[in-house]
């Protein structure tokens, strides 16, 4: 879990606030936009238009609008200048956000993430036990560098990538992506499904080298209740969250600690409250299985529901550090 002139005030002070909890330097409260459709705070980093997706939970529409500057999942509307958007997380033609959606490791916010309607002409957002089909194992397309915030699609996947400042580049490959960053404050790169479904399993193998705090992991949103998601296999120099674990999940090998906390800022759905469940390996891990529903069966059984997916996303994602990952992966 995780940009322009929005709420840097509150966001720092919630930074601060997060680092009291777990004796280190958190990341920001909201990495910058890692998040999606539907209308976002205008402060936030969003997207104004969505890069196509597979609509609701049927999937099959495609948003209209374009990718977008800002955000840390990136889209436009960026990290200061909010989009705009006609479209929700249901259906949308362009769908954009008109705020960032946050991200969410320990401290303040600094920017949003929403990326814009890339639900494009959905039912209304996919459940959890929906989601649209898995791109087909085998790609045509050559790779792609990115090096300004946007959104797109890229061998049936969606990605995303977005920074606040430093430099940095996503490179999308037909088994997956890679990441090379530098003097960020933060950053992140994801190539996911959309809306995803609670049965996808993900098998991956990075060569993941963060010098200072990162996070690899799958990420993503879901609404009703709002909630910001994140399975944490392996990290950098600081364990996410902080705070007290509530629960663990065994799943695939290993056990991860459960936590859930509350949080208020930019989001999918606009500025307000929202929550944050973690499952975090006890162990480090660069490379093997991620089976989805095995987390959201845990949350569930600790009272942390999981309502309709906006995404199920393989992410890296960097914080106030450099360092580069390559990532190969596929959901099924």
């Amino acid at each position: 879990m995780r940009t322009n002139p929005y709420v840097l005030g509150v966001l720092l002070c919630l930074a601060g606030c997060s680092a009291e909890i777990s004796g280190d330097p958190p990341p920001p409260d909201g990495t910058g936009g890692l998040r999606g459709q539907g209308g976002g705070a205008t402060g936030g980093s969003l997207s104004t238009g969505g890069s196509t997706s597979t609509g609701g939970s049927t999937g099959g529409g495609s948003a209209t609008g374009g990718s977008s500057t800002g955000g840390k999942a990136p889209a436009t509307g960026g990290q200061g200048t909010g989009g705009a958007g006609t479209g929700g997380a249901g259906a949308g033609s362009g769908g954009a956000a008109s705020g960032g959606s946050r991200g969410g490791q320990g401290g303040n916010g600094t920017g949003g993430r929403a990326t814009g309607g890339v639900s494009g002409n959905g039912t209304g957002g996919a459940s959890a036990s929906g989601g649209a089909g898995v791109p087909p194992s085998t790609c045509t397309e050559g790779d792609k560098t990115v090096s300004n915030n946007g959104t797109g699609k890229h061998c049936g996947y969606t990605y995303e990538y977005w920074k606040d400042s430093g430099s940095g580049t996503l490179t999308l490959t037909k088994d997956g992506f890679g990441v090379q960053w530098s003097g960020i404050n933060d950053l992140l790169g994801r190539k996911g499904m959309r809306p995803g479904s609670a049965d996808l399993v993900v098998n991956y193998q990075a060569d993941f080298q963060p010098n200072g705090n990162s996070y690899l992991c799958i990420y993503g949103w879901a609404k009703n209740p709002l909630v910001e998601y994140y399975i944490v296999d392996s990290w950098g120099t600081w364990r996410p969250p902080g705070g007290q674990s509530v629960g663990t999940v065994t799943s695939d090998g290993g056990s991860y600690d459960v936590y859930k906390i509350s949080k208020s800022g930019p989001n999918i759905e606009g500025n307000g409250a929202f929550t944050q469940y973690w499952s975090v390996r006890k162990q480090k891990i660069t490379s093997g299985t991620i089976t989805v529903g095995n987390h959201f069966n845990g949350w569930k059984s600790s009272g942390m529901s999981i309502g309709s997916l906006y995404e199920v996303s393989m992410t890296v994602e960097g914080y106030q550090s450099s360092g580069k990952a390559d990532v190969k992966f596929v959901m099924k």
